[in-house]
């Protein structure tokens, strides 16, 4: 499935044809691409062809293909979200190696639709972790009072809790600084020397 310019391989006017939305069986794929290459195309070569586009281990593109058992023969057609893709975006979800190829990655990312059938994607999965991650961590503003009580309990733990005040503040405001603005919370507990703010 090497990449052709100027005149299209096989794949190409094999997933051309499978682009139409069509549910299509090998035969009538290989009618189509014949009449496009002005040369006949073998049954069994489409057939092969289409075994390997359809299958995700081989090819990404075989997320996107369904291929449904008729009597002795196979029908294929592509899932509706994929047919937003062009036919060279589409051909390049077959390819494993190039330099400006299209990739799933990519595909999941501009068309979000495709992560149903990609097993373990979700939209926008790359930014999602790093904001549960933030807000696991920031939860509920922290409160400004809990350094006097500290300061009640012994002279040396003023100056820690001013220190963990400052940090904490430190802290909200890079959050704040990274996420715009969100309404924050934050809840920080604090134990000293037995005394729990």
């Amino acid at each position: 499935m090497k990449k052709q310019k100027g005149k299209k391989s096989n794949a190409q006017l094999i997933i051309g044809a499978l682009m139409t939305g069509k549910s299509l069986g090998s035969r009538n794929i290989s009618d189509m691409v014949s009449e496009i290459a002005g040369k006949e195309i073998k049954v069994q070569d489409v057939a092969s062809m289409l075994s390997k586009i359809s299958n995700t281990k081989k090819s990404d593109l075989g997320f996107f293909v369904k291929r449904v058992k008729e009597g002795n023969s196979f029908t294929y057609n592509m899932v509706d979200e994929i047919l937003e893709l062009s036919e060279e975006q589409a051909y390049d979800l077959t390819l494993k190696i190039g330099k400006d190829r299209y990739t799933l990655d990519e595909a999941l990312e501009d068309f979000p639709g495709l992560c149903q059938y990609v097993p373990g994607a979700s939209p926008k999965a790359k930014p999602q972790p790093k904001k549960s991650q933030t807000k696991k961590a920031v939860v509920k503003k922290a409160p400004q009072k809990p350094a006097p009580k500290v300061a009640q309990a012994t002279a040396n733990p003023v100056s820690d809790a001013l220190n963990v005040e400052a940090l904490v503040a430190g802290i909200i405001q890079k959050v704040t600084e990274e996420l715009g603005n969100m309404n924050i919370r934050v809840k920080v507990s604090l134990n000293v020397d037995g005394v729990e703010e």
